[in-house]
């Protein structure tokens, strides 16, 4: 029985690492097709970056097996391409912060990769990481409830995070039975949810002839970067 437990779990885990491809696809195209990020928080992006981030340099600093830890670069380049059309529809892409962030945050990628930096400083902020997940989810929630608005959210990626969260309590489960790390993906499931639920009602509650809703839209369609 453990066996056939342990086959699902590994074909489980490979679902997961195969649906992470797409996590953010959706979401990204929603934007595209929209125009538009409202209802997306900044700051919930930065800390799915910097969360990513972490996780990603932990586990190759490290040299573990790529394959237990594929699903997160694969979410960071997502986020990556997201938080670019978050910045230009939002038209902060122009501002000279942002080549001067980028700079700074490449810089410290490559000194943890070539082992400029000391991979411990990596150990001290792993923790950090599940509380930045939560955090953002927690961000995103009072973005759409803050614009009262949310056509640029796509449902897709937030239903694929909640599967992908549930299967990985049961791979977890199987593999080491780590009730922290099953306790972090509940916890993540949770907030996913909500924010699935919070993005239907306000899909539920804007339409799109909403006259606050095209008072936004024509505003936004006035900025634009010099």
């Amino acid at each position: 029985m453990g066996g056939v437990a342990d086959n699902f779990a590994h074909v489980l885990s490979t679902i997961t690492i195969l649906s992470c491809m797409f996590l953010k696809v959706p979401q990204i195209m929603n934007m595209r097709a929209k125009k538009s990020a409202e209802g997306i928080m900044i700051q919930a992006l930065l800390m799915e970056v910097v969360g990513f981030s972490i996780m990603t340099l932990y586990n190759f600093t490290n040299r573990y097996a790529i394959m237990t830890y594929l699903e997160y670069p694969i979410i960071l380049c997502q986020v990556y391409v997201m938080f670019y059309h978050v910045l230009k529809y939002e038209n902060i892409l122009c501002k000279p912060v942002v080549p001067l962030c980028t700079l700074a945050y490449m810089s410290l990628v490559a000194g943890f990769m070539l082992d400029v930096l000391p991979k411990d400083i990596l150990s001290y902020l792993m923790p950090l990481c599940p509380p930045l997940s939560g955090f953002a989810k927690i961000s995103y929630m009072y973005g759409i409830i803050k614009a009262e608005n949310a056509d640029a959210v796509s449902l897709t990626t937030w239903i694929i995070s909640i599967t992908t969260n549930l299967s990985r309590i049961f791979t977890v489960y199987v593999d080491s039975g780590d009730l922290k790390l099953m306790a972090n993906f509940f916890i993540s499931t949770v907030l996913s949810i909500a924010v699935l639920v919070t993005a239907l009602y306000y899909k539920r509650q804007t339409p799109c002839d909403d006259p606050r809703h095209q008072r936004r839209k024509a505003a936004r369609s006035r900025i634009h970067c010099d």
